[in-house]
């Protein structure tokens, strides 16, 4: 299999990622148009009394909603029915490759047994798969609307737009230290998991004594549950921020608006928008985050699987569909 994880996704789906960009676009170019148009409601209809000109625009409003919901409903069917296909094929690889005859093959370098195939056709697997659906698309939506939403931000208003971007900074920095720690005890509960799963598939056979078994069993499990603990503390930890973010920003947008209308320097209706723009760029930038230690965790597992794959080739999830 190709070293990279993009490489992988790009050589067995890059058809499908085409097609889900394109639609992606279609749905991050929609996202600005309803704050322009919550703006022209306050600002132009309802300040100068134009029933009519309201409702044309609460009118074009819903429409533009409807667009864009039944576009993200094309994308995630999309994006589900990729995912499932790259699985399919992925556990056919493993199958065909790890298993000859009815028994697993292995290596002196790569030795791969019965467990660690049960680990990896089930979690691993469908880590990995459930990235690819996201791989492309997801960061290109989620960074369309968050930039696109703050550049807009930025021509109505660059002072509140200016505090609203020193919120996010702190995370460029914590994210990725924090992901590190993530990652490393994600690649150790990994291999933990694999071992469980050879422990039981051994005391399935009466391999191995059941006092012994026992201990071992204990052991690993309780590794296991050591290292998912380490996982949530740092994930949490990020989490927590993120919140504080979103919560603290609509304040800072009152209190900094709040001075420029009072002073003449904003109008009402821009202060409506800033509040509902914070919010279309700080959800946004919690998935782009979240997509952040998702990939990381993807190419771990993915890393691992590559490990115990060494010489298989690549099936494309569309041949496998076929078969």
């Amino acid at each position: 299999m190709p070293k990279s994880l993009y490489a992988f996704i790009w050589k067995t789906t890059r058809r499908d990622q085409v097609l889900l960009c394109a639609i992606t676009l279609l749905v991050a170019g929609l996202s600005m148009v309803p704050l322009e148009l919550q703006r022209r409601i306050i600002d132009d209809a309802i300040t100068n009394m134009d029933l009519h000109g309201m409702y044309l625009l609460c009118g074009l409003y819903l429409i533009v909603l409807l667009a864009q919901g039944g576009l993200k409903y094309l994308l995630n069917v999309a994006r589900g029915s990729l995912v499932e296909r790259v699985a399919y094929a992925l556990r056919q690889q493993v199958f065909h490759h790890l298993i000859g005859a009815g028994h697993p093959r292995s290596d002196d370098a790569h030795p791969v047994d019965k467990g660690a195939i049960v680990s990896m056709t089930s979690a691993e697997v469908e880590e990995v798969a459930g990235f690819v659906g996201d791989s492309i698309s997801m960061p290109l939506l989620q960074a369309g609307t968050a930039f696109g939403t703050l550049g807009y931000l930025f021509w109505v208003q660059p002072q509140i737009a200016a505090f609203a971007v020193l919120l996010f900074l702190p995370q460029l920095f914590l994210v990725p230290l924090g992901q590190r720690r993530i990652n490393r005890w994600a690649a150790i509960h990994a291999r933990l998991l694999r071992k469980l799963g050879t422990v039981v598939v051994s005391e399935g056979k009466r391999q191995l004594s059941p006092r012994h078994a026992g201990r071992r069993f204990n052991h690993l499990a309780d590794g296991a549950r050591r290292t998912r603990v380490l996982i949530y503390r740092v994930k949490f930890a990020l989490t927590f921020l993120g919140n504080f973010i979103d919560a603290i920003g609509p304040l800072i947008v009152l209190t900094v608006g709040g001075w420029l209308v009072l002073h003449g320097r904003a109008q009402v209706g821009t202060l409506v928008v800033f509040i509902s723009g914070f919010q279309k760029v700080a959800d946004p930038w919690d998935q782009l985050l979240t997509f952040y230690r998702t990939t990381s965790n993807a190419r771990t597992k993915y890393r691992l699987l590559t490990d115990a794959l060494p010489s298989m080739p690549p099936a494309s999830a569309s041949d496998s569909s076929d078969r």
